[in-house]
């Protein structure tokens, strides 16, 4: 990430937390980076890498999508931008190094070029905003009202300097904005977490993610299988628990019997709770105690996630 863009950031006073009733906030996402695929095979090649379908993408519309393993485990989630013949993946920076080496492999002579843009491009989020159409703005799927800004450290300067003149915002570090991910359902993947589920487990056929009808792509026949013979026997649901403590994707979540039910994708600390995602096996939503499998055993609450985010499941 750029020294200077991360300088600056030390600088301001950025909020934990997002404020209460979707006021305005604007972020520096500096747990994402972006990988761009080039090339005249571009289109082709993410089309036979994806569960997204890349030849129905339009530059208007960014859309979620995952890139799995031969076993149809996600090694990766992102959003995919189209911008002219070119293609920005925006993942954690946490795999963008392993994602873009499993890619290389399967170059071949195809004409694509990944590019890793970890140390000149800047990512950040807008939500609650009012923004006027412009050149490195986009939309962010699944969060209502939510906008990607990408852009180098001189664009990405200016933006942060004009929207922050036009209108009253809070500016949250990119911990706070991970809690509007997790309330939006979007389950973002790390290291620990690379590998360990097919992606209907993530909802990402409830969120749009995945193409049936695209045709073949790595893991393809996994996740088709899993779909039509209905046997994915885990998803994900939203939880928090009343703990600030550091909470990492990979930990596991366990019933009274420390039996492990799931593990944990995402995290995010709120004044005293910490919102999360987890991923469970089907009987763990009826199980009256689930905490986590952390030193303090922390005893977690889940709602289910919907699209309109209404069905709330409590386990006191």
């Amino acid at each position: 990430m750029h020294a200077d863009w991360i300088a600056y950031l030390n600088t301001l006073n950025l909020l934990t937390h997002t404020p209460p009733d979707k006021q305005a906030v604007l972020a520096p996402l500096t747990h994402l980076a972006v990988l761009t695929v080039s090339g005249k095979d571009a289109a082709s090649f993410l089309q036979g890498q994806t569960t997204c379908d890349i030849k129905a993408l339009t530059e208007s519309r960014p859309v979620l999508g995952a890139y799995c393993n031969a076993k149809g485990r996600a090694i990766s989630t992102f959003i995919v931008i189209k911008r002219q013949e070119s293609f920005l993946l925006i993942l954690t920076c946490d795999l963008l190094d392993s994602v873009r080496k499993k890619l290389q492999m399967y170059v071949l002579r195809a004409d694509v070029q990944l590019t890793d843009h970890s140390d000149d491009l800047c990512i950040s989020g807008t939500a609650n905003i009012e923004v006027t159409p412009q050149d490195n703005l986009y939309t962010y799927p699944q969060l209502d009202n939510g906008f990607l800004f990408i852009g180098n450290l001189e664009e990405t300067r200016l933006f942060w300097s004009e929207i922050t003149q036009r209108q009253p915002l809070s500016l949250v570090n990119s911990s706070a904005w991970l809690g509007l991910d997790i309330q939006a359902g979007i389950p973002w993947l790390y290291a620990q977490t690379s590998e360990e589920f097919v992606p209907q487990m993530l909802n990402l056929d409830k969120l749009g993610a995945i193409s049936f009808n695209k045709g073949c792509y790595t893991g393809q026949e996994i996740v088709a299988r899993t779909h039509y013979l209905g046997k994915n026997k885990r998803a994900m649901y939203q939880a928090h628990c009343l703990t600030t403590r550091d909470i990492v994707p990979g930990c596991t979540v366990i019933d009274d019997q420390d039996a492990v039910l799931g593990t944990v994708v995402l995290a995010a600390a709120h004044d005293n709770v910490t919102q999360l995602l987890v991923v469970l096996k089907d009987q763990a939503a009826e199980t009256k105690i689930l905490q986590l499998n952390n030193q303090s055993h922390d005893k977690i609450t889940l709602n289910v996630i919907s699209h309109d985010q209404s069905h709330i499941m409590e386990h006191e």
